[in-house]
């Protein structure tokens, strides 16, 4: 499946630029759309008891709703001419917050750009970021572009894989991008010297079906949260492909630990599907 229709997030922040890019990269190369995202974060209030004021302080609010609108399109329009001229797009402009609203209208695209969490965020896990509620609850695969990155599609790909059924989702959203690949690495990590490879043996075959060549390669570590980033940062692949886990806490959806550490950490493009 190519990627038609690519929803990214236009909110202001270090790596607006590259994920308008990268969305530009694949929509240029799949013929797709570009539908970029104006989250406002507020619904319009009544001003209530403002009595004879209510009036203006509308105004002030549809100006600032314009001037962000404004913003955000100038900034989606600039990018796309300087990546792909020919990439059709649309601005979508909504009340709801962004990552509600990624999630909401995720569910419309085949990929989502969202805008990276913090590294240095320390916000409670239950106050799951825009990027990780929509990886939970949109249904749809997600690339995440730190900032200053750029999206290589015939560079070296990493995927993660553990056998679990995240990982599976991953690799087979992904299949558009590891076939452009010049290279694919299946990456088991383990932390039992008694564990097999989970299953990857099985995969390189199945990829082979689709013409896409993959090389296992099995790593015995201390802690997967510490031995994926390290790997990652000596190998530097033009892409990380890996499953988004989530579990329920106080009856709301958040993502585990080694998901968070990826989408705070990670330095390269990051593709992930819960």
């Amino acid at each position: 499946m190519d990627f038609k229709t690519i929803l990214v997030d236009l909110g202001d922040d270090a790596a607006r630029d590259a994920r308008i890019a990268a969305a530009a990269v694949l929509a240029e190369k799949s013929a797709g759309f570009v539908v970029g995202l104006t989250a406002m974060g507020t619904q319009p209030q009544p001003f209530a008891g403002a009595g004879a004021e209510a009036g203006h302080y509308a105004e002030l609010q549809a100006r600032g709703i314009k001037r962000l609108a404004a913003r955000d399109a100038d900034a989606m329009h600039r990018v796309l001419e300087q990546t792909a001229p020919g990439v059709c797009s649309a601005q979508m402009v909504v009340e709801e917050e962004i990552g509600w609203a990624l999630a909401m209208h995720g569910r419309a695209a085949d990929i989502m750009l969202p805008a990276p969490p913090s590294a240095d965020e320390t916000s409670p896990a239950p106050m799951a970021k825009s990027a990780e509620y929509a990886l939970l609850h949109a249904g749809r695969p997600m690339l995440l572009m730190p900032p200053h990155t750029s999206l290589g599609l015939d560079g070296h790909a990493l995927v993660g894989w553990n056998g679990r059924r995240e990982a599976s989702r991953a690799l087979a959203d992904a299949l558009p991008l590891l076939a452009l690949a010049s290279r694919v690495t299946i990456l088991v990590l383990v932390t039992d010297s008694g564990i097999d490879d989970e299953g990857a043996s099985d995969l390189a075959p199945w990829l082979a079906r689709h013409d896409i060549g993959a090389t296992i390669r099995v790593e015995e570590c201390a802690a997967v949260d510490d031995a994926l980033p390290r790997i990652v940062s000596e190998v530097q692949p033009a892409l990380l492909v890996a499953g988004g886990y989530g579990h329920s806490r106080l009856g709301e959806l958040i993502a585990g630990g080694t998901t968070r550490t990826l989408l705070r950490s990670c330095t390269v493009p990051l593709f992930m599907s819960h």
